[in-house]
C-alpha cells in the first residue's frame, strides 16, 4: 500500500506497530515517550498517528488534539483529517472551512477533499454546490474509486436524469461497459431520454451495437418507443433507420423484436396520423429494413409491403429489394391476409367518407359487409319483365312469393318461417305480412334514385340443401341495381323462349362481366308453354345461338314450367354443387372486396371537386342566410320601437283620460254635498260634516266608479296590445316559415313572451282594488273664504235669522269654489301607480320580443361560425389538396398491400391510382 493510500485511509500509524504484538496505542506512547526524552524531539509524525488511532476509536476530540500542530509535510493531511473529525462531531461549517483552507500539491488529496466536501454539501443540503463537485469530479477523475458510480446514483437520488443521461452517455463511450448502456436503457423506458434529439444517441447506438447485438437492439427499441408520441418520433425514424440499414448491410444478424416494430410502424405511419410528404422520405428505409432483419413468416408482409409502396411511389425502393420481395410473394401458397382484414378496411374508408359528409351508397356498403363474409352461396337471378324470372324463383323457393313485378332488391334465404323485413341504412323494418309486402313495393314513398331492399326468410328445401341465398332486383328499369349483382357467387340469366335477347341486355351482362371477371353467368330459357313445337324449337334455336355467341362459357339450361319440377331443378342444385366445388369462391370474394373497396376509394377521389363545389353551394347558402337574418333581426327591432310606441301611447292616452275624468267628476262631486246643508243645520260645525261627507263621497267614487272603469279599460288596453303582439308573432311565424324552408328542417323558433300579458293583467287588478283614500282637509284649510264661512257659522250660527244667510253663502261657495287643490290630491294619490306603471311598458315590449331577438342572434352568430369554418376547409382544400388526397391514397396503398397479400392470379388494383390520378 502506498503512503497516500495509507494516509486516506487513515492507516499511517501502522508503520510503528509492524511487528509489535502489544496494544498499538501504548506502542504509540511508548514511542512518544521515547521520543521526548531526546535532546532534539521530533513528535510530529508520531502525533499524526497518535490522531489516527484516536479517530478509528471515535476519540474525536483527541484526535483534533492531536492533529492541530502538525507542521511537516504531513500538514496538509492532518488539516484534512481535522476537517474529517469536525465533520464526525457533525460541526460541519468548521469542517467546511478546514476543508478549504488546505493547500496541497497532491493531486489524490485534493480529490479526497473533494470527495468529503461533496458528502458535506449533502448533509447541509447545499445541493447546488454538491452538484457543482461531483460534476467537477467526473471530468477531472473518472477512474477514481468509483466516482462515476457515485455520482450516477447521487443524480438518480437526486432526480437530476440530465446529468444522468449525459453521465452514462459519455461514460458509456469512453468506458465501453455495457453497465452504461443498461442504464440508458432504463432511462428511456422512463421516458426519460425523449426530450434529446435522435442525433444524441446515434453513437452510443452505434458503439453498443459493436459490443453487444442483443442489447443494441434493446436499446433501440426502449428509445423507439419512448419517441413515439413525441414531436422527434419522425426524426427518430429517420435518423435510426439510416443507422439500422448500414448495421443491417454490414453484419446481418438475427433479431427480436425489430421485425415486427418495424411492421408495426410502417403501418401506424399509414394510418392517416400523417401526411404523405411527412413519411415519404422515411418509408422506404422502414420498409428496406422490415424485409432485411425479418423472418420467413413477417418477410411476405414485408414483401408486399414493398411491392404496393413501389405500385404507388415508383422508383423509391432500391429494385434489388423489388425484386427480392416480389421473389418472396410468388413463392405464395395461400392468402397471407384475412378477409376481416380487408373489410376493416373498407369499413374505414366508409367512416372517413362520412367524417367529410362526402355522399356514398350506404345501402351497398351494407350489402358488402352482409355478403361477402357469408358463409352461403349468393345467386343472383334476373331478367327482363315477363322473362319468367320471379315464376321460376317461386318454383325454386317452392311457394309462390313473387306475385307483382319486382322493383327494388330481393334476397331470399331459408328458414324456419315467414319473416319479411326491408333493409335501411340505420335499421330493419319488420313487414307483417305478403299483402303488406307487396303495398310496400308499389308505393313511392322514397326517392327515385334510393334503393330499397327488402329481406324474406322462408322454408325452402332447396335453399336450404343447396346452402343459396338467391337476389334478385329489377333489370331494365334501372341501372342502380346492377352494382349488386358484384356481390353475387353467381348470376342467372332468364330470359323467356318467346322473347329476343335484346342489346341492351346483352351490354349490361357484358357490363358486369368486365367488372367482376369471376362472377359466373348462366342462363335460364324459362318456357310458360308450348302452342306450336316446330315454332317453339325454332325460338330456342335462336335464343340459344344468340347467348352462345355472346357468352360461349355460359351453361344454358332450359325449364319448363309444365315439366317435372323436381327433376329440373334437381339438375340444377347438381350443376351448381360442381360448378361451386370446381371454384376457389374464398379467394373470388377476397378478391370481390378488394375491388369493391378500391372502387369506393375511387369514387371519393373523384368527389374532391364536388366537395369543394358543395362547400361553396353551402357557404353561399350560410351567407344569404345570414344577410337575411340580419334584414330580419333589423326589421324586428323596428317593429320593437314601433310596438312600444302604439302601446305606450295607448296607455298613456288611457291615463291621461282618467285624470281629465278626475278633474271632471271631482269638483262636481264636492258641489253635490251641498244637498246636505240644511237652514236647521249647526252652522259652527257645518264645516266638519261636509268635510266628512266629501271624503265620504271621495272614496265612493274612486273605488266603485273610477277604479272599476279603469281596470276595464286597462284590460282592453292589454287586449289591444296582445292584437298587437298576435301581429308580429304572425309575421315572425311567417320569418319562421320562410327561414326553415331554406334550412329544410324546424330549425327557427321564434315565439314572444306572451307571460307579461298575464303580469299586465296581475298589475291592472293590483292598481284597481279597493284604494283607501286617505282623509283630506277640503274644507278645513285656511283659506280667507273658508276661514270666514267657518268664523260667520261659530259667530252666528246660534241666530236664527241668520241662519238663512249662511245657506245661502255656503250653498254660493260650494257652486264657485274649483276644488283645485283637491283634485291635485286625488290626481297625485291615484295616478302615482300608473306613473310607475308605464315607465315600466317599453322595458316590457322588448322583453316580449327578446326570446326572438335572441334566437336570431344566437342562429346569426352560429352560421357566422360555419361561414368562417367552410371558408377555412375551403382555403385548405385550395391549398393542401393532400388534405382530401392524402387518406384516400394511404387507404389504397393499405389495399395494393392486402392484394398482393392475397394470392389471387395477379394484383387487381395495382397501378390503379396512376392511372386515374
Amino acid at each position: 500500500m502506498t503512503l497516500e493510500r495509507k494516509l486516506i485511509e487513515k492507516k499511517y500509524f501502522e508503520g510503528y506497530i509492524k511487528d509489535r504484538n502489544e496494544i498499538p496505542i501504548e506502542v504509540l506512547g511508548k514511542l512518544y515517550i521515547g521520543e521526548q526524552s531526546k535532546n532534539v524531539p521530533d513528535l510530529t509524525s508520531i502525533r499524526f498517528a497518535q490522531g489516527e488511532l484516536y479517530f478509528h476509536y471515535q476519540d474525536y476530540e483527541t484526535a483534533i488534539f492531536k492533529w492541530e500542530n502538525i507542521g511537516n509535510e504531513l500538514e496538509p493531511w492532518a488539516k484534512k483529517n481535522l476537517a474529517d473529525a469536525y465533520m464526525q462531531l457533525g460541526e460541519l461549517s468548521t469542517a467546511e472551512g478546514i476543508y478549504k483552507s488546505v493547500l496541497s500539491e497532491s493531486e489524490l488529496l485534493n480529490v479526497e477533499i473533494s470527495l468529503q466536501l461533496f458528502a458535506l454539501y449533502i448533509e447541509k443540503a447545499n445541493f447546488e454546490m454538491a452538484h457543482a463537485t461531483i460534476k467537477n469530479l467526473i471530468v477531472s477523475h473518472p477512474d477514481y474509486n468509483n466516482m462515476t458510480t457515485l455520482a450516477r446514483s447521487y443524480f438518480e437520488e437526486q432526480k437530476n436524469w440530465d446529468d444522468a443521461i449525459e453521465l452514462a452517455v459519455s461514460e458509456g463511450m469512453r468506458t465501453e461497459s455495457l453497465t452504461w448502456y443498461k442504464a440508458l436503457i432504463e432511462y428511456a423506458d422512463l421516458g426519460l431520454t425523449c426530450k434529446y434529439e435522435p442525433l444524441y444517441f446515434l453513437t452510443s447506438l452505434k458503439n453498443v451495437q459493436q459490443l453487444d447485438h442483443l442489447l443494441f437492439e434493446q436499446f433501440a427499441l426502449a428509445l423507439w418507443k419512448s419517441y413515439r408520441k413525441t414531436a422527434y418520433y419522425l426524426d427518430w425514424l429517420k435518423e435510426f433507420n439510416l443507422l439500422l440499414h448500414e448495421v443491417i448491410k454490414e453484419e446481418p444478424a438475427s433479431w427480436t423484436d425489430m421485425p415486427s416494430v418495424l411492421g408495426e410502424t410502417y403501418m401506424h405511419l399509414i394510418a392517416g396520423a400523417y401526411s404523405i410528404k411527412e413519411i415519404e422520405g422515411i418509408i422506404p428505409s422502414i420498409l428496406s429494413n422490415f424485409l432485411s432483419a425479418s423472418d420467413e413468416q413477417l418477410s411476405i408482409v414485408a414483401a408486399a409491403s414493398i411491392l404496393a409502396w413501389n405500385d404507388m411511389f415508383p422508383s423509391t425502393i432500391e429494385s434489388h429489394y423489388i425484386d427480392a420481395s416480389e421473389s418472396l410473394v410468388n413463392e405464395i401458397s395461400e392468402s397471407e391476409v384475412d378477409l376481416e382484414d380487408i373489410l376493416r378496411l373498407f369499413e374505414r374508408v366508409l367512416e372517413w367518407a362520412d367524417q367529410h359528409d362526402i355522399k356514398i351508397d350506404k345501402m351497398f356498403a351494407k350489402k358488402v359487409l352482409a355478403c361477402i363474409p357469408s358463409t352461403a352461396h349468393h345467386l343472383f337471378i334476373v331478367g327482363a319483365p315477363g322473362s319468367g324470372v320471379n315464376e321460376y324463383i317461386n318454383e325454386l323457393i317452392g311457394q309462390t312469393i313473387l306475385a307483382e313485378e319486382i322493383r327494388s332488391l330481393l334476397s331470399i334465404k331459408d328458414d324456419d318461417y315467414l319473416e319479411i323485413k326491408e333493409i335501411t341504412v340505420e335499421d330493419e323494418d319488420i313487414i307483417e305480412n305478403l299483402s303488406d309486402f307487396y303495398n310496400e313495393q308499389l308505393s313511392s314513398n322514397r326517392e327515385n334514385d334510393q334503393v330499397r331492399a327488402y329481406e324474406l326468410s322462408v322454408p325452402s328445401k332447396y335453399l336450404h340443401e343447396n346452402n343459396w341465398i338467391v337476389t334478385t332486383a329489377p333489370f331494365n328499369n334501372s341501372d342502380q341495381y346492377l352494382e349488386y349483382g358484384l356481390l353475387a357467387d353467381s348470376l342467372i340469366y332468364v330470359i323467356n323462349e318467346k322473347s329476343l335477347f335484346s342489346n341492351n341486355e346483352y351490354e349490361k351482362l357484358i357490363e358486369i362481366q368486365e367488372k367482376v371477371p369471376q362472377l359466373t353467368i348462366q342462363f335460364l330459357v324459362y318456357i310458360d308453354e308450348v302452342d306450336n313445337e316446330k315454332v317453339a324449337a325454332k325460338r330456342l334455336q335462336k335464343v340459344t345461338t344468340t347467348i352462345q355467341h355472346y357468352f360461349p362459357a355460359s351453361e344454358i339450361t332450359m325449364y319448363a314450367k309444365h315439366g317435372e319440377k323436381s327433376v329440373q331443378l334437381n339438375k340444377i342444385s347438381r350443376f351448381y354443387q360442381e360448378h361451386f366445388a370446381a371454384r376457389n369462391i374464398q379467394e373470388e370474394r377476397m378478391a370481390k372486396s378488394i375491388m369493391v373497396t378500391q372502387d369506393i376509394i375511387t369514387n371519393l377521389l373523384d368527389k374532391r371537386i364536388d366537395m369543394e363545389e358543395s362547400l361553396k353551394i353551402t357557404l353561399g347558402m350560410h351567407e344569404e342566410m345570414v344577410s337575411k337574418l340580419k334584414g330580419a333581426k333589423n326589421q324586428l327591432n323596428d317593429v320593437v320601437a314601433e310596438k312600444s310606441q302604439i302601446i305606450t301611447e295607448g296607455f298613456e292616452s288611457l291615463k291621461e283620460n282618467a285624470v281629465e275624468e278626475i278633474k271632471e267628476e271631482i269638483p262636481k262631486l264636492l258641489r253635490s254635498c251641498k244637498d246636505i246643508i240644511k237652514e236647521e243645520c249647526d252652522f259652527g260645525k257645518i264645516h266638519i260634516l261636509l268635510n266628512d261627507e266629501m271624503n265620504i263621497r271621495i272614496n265612493s267614487y274612486v273605488n266603485q266608479t273610477l277604479l272599476p272603469n279603469l281596470y276595464n279599460k286597462i284590460s282592453e288596453w292589454i287586449e289591444r296590445s296582445k292584437e298587437e303582439f298576435m301581429k308580429s308573432q304572425q309575421d315572425l311565424d311567417e320569418l319562421c316559415d320562410g327561414f326553415n324552408s331554406l334550412y329544410e328542417k324546424n330549425h327557427l323558433q321564434l315565439t314572444g313572451e306572451y307571460s307579461l300579458l298575464e303580469d299586465w293583467q296581475r298589475d291592472a287588478h293590483r292598481m284597481t282594488s279597493g284604494v283607501r283614500m286617505d282623509k283630506m282637509n277640503i274644507l278645513l284649510r285656511f283659506k280667507p273664504s273658508q276661514v270666514l264661512l267657518k268664523s260667520a257659522g261659530k259667530i252666528f250660527g246660534n241666530i236664527p235669522q241668520n241662519k238663512k244667510l249662511l245657506h245661502s253663502k255656503y250653498h254660493k261657495y260650494l257652486e264657485t269654489e274649483d276644488f283645485s287643490e283637491a283634485v291635485a290630491n286625488i290626481v297625485e294619490t291615484l295616478i302615482a301607480p300608473f306613473d310607475f306603471f308605464e315607465k315600466g311598458i317599453d322595458r316590457d315590449v322588448r322583453m316580449f320580443f327578446y326570446p326572438p331577438q335572441n334566437v336570431l342572434e344566437k342562429t346569426i352568430e352560429e352560421n357566422s361560425k360555419e361561414i368562417q369554418e367552410y371558408k377555412e376547409v375551403l382555403e385548405k382544400l385550395k391549398n393542401n389538396p393532400e388534405m382530401f388526397h392524402d387518406p384516400l391514397r394511404l387507404f389504397e396503398l393499405r389495399l395494393l398491400q392486402y392484394d398482393w397479400l392475397a394470392n389471387t392470379q395477379k394484383p387487381a388494383i395495382a397501378g390503379s391510382f396512376q392511372e386515374k390520378h
